[in-house]
């Protein structure tokens, strides 16, 4: 019993002391280079309303929401830079939706996880118990290379409830997992990757 409470204190100091004083993006790309980091980021632009049998992209028979044009090209901008930059990513995953697999696919990367935890769109689908999990992934560092996390607003803002201003398509959070509280590195619009 005092173990899993240890636990569970350790998760909402976790949850609740998450922003800190952000690294210069040019030295948060040095960090990434090195690897040992989370990129936990939304999907590119997608917008609100579903599209018709008629508009919607191949595959996407659920009718769900998709990438625009602006959205798949920052996704393959994005992934080109992580390329050019050489940022060793060892470990792909995404959510279940179409516009989160298009996102990846965009970007290139052909081997990706789907996992479940990274699915919840608003705040109000998560969970106790999916929050507990989704901290506990992002305070997992990858054996090697960096971990890229494709997810939704809902999911990221739960994770960093202080985060201001929210979270945009396409933006990436850059996470240190071995860090206690502050495990914030940088924030990084999927637009400025290629500036780099």
């Amino acid at each position: 019993m005092c173990k899993l409470l240890s636990r569970i204190v350790s998760l909402s100091l976790f949850a609740s002391v998450t922003c800190c004083q952000e690294l210069p993006k040019d030295e948060s790309l040095s960090l990434l280079q090195e690897g040992g980091y989370i990129i936990f980021m939304r999907h590119a632009d997608a917008p609100s309303e579903r599209p018709t049998s008629e508009t919607a992209a191949q595959g996407n028979t659920n009718l769900e929401r998709q990438l625009d044009e602006k959205g798949r090209q920052d996704a393959r901008k994005f992934g080109e830079a992580i390329r050019r930059l050489r940022i060793p990513i060892s470990s792909v995953e995404r959510s279940p939706t179409f516009r989160t697999m298009q996102t990846a696919e965009y970007a290139g990367f052909r081997e990706v996880i789907i996992q479940d935890f990274l699915l919840e769109e608003d705040m109000i689908g998560v969970t106790p118990n999916r929050l507990n999990r989704l901290l506990e992934e992002l305070a997992k560092k990858p054996q090697s290379g960096n971990r890229l996390l494709f997810s939704h607003s809902g999911n990221i803002m739960a994770s960093f409830p202080e985060l201001n201003p929210r979270i945009e398509q396409g933006e990436a959070l850059i996470i240190d997992p071995t860090r206690i509280g502050n495990i914030l590195v940088s924030r990084i619009k999927i637009t400025e990757w290629e500036n780099f």
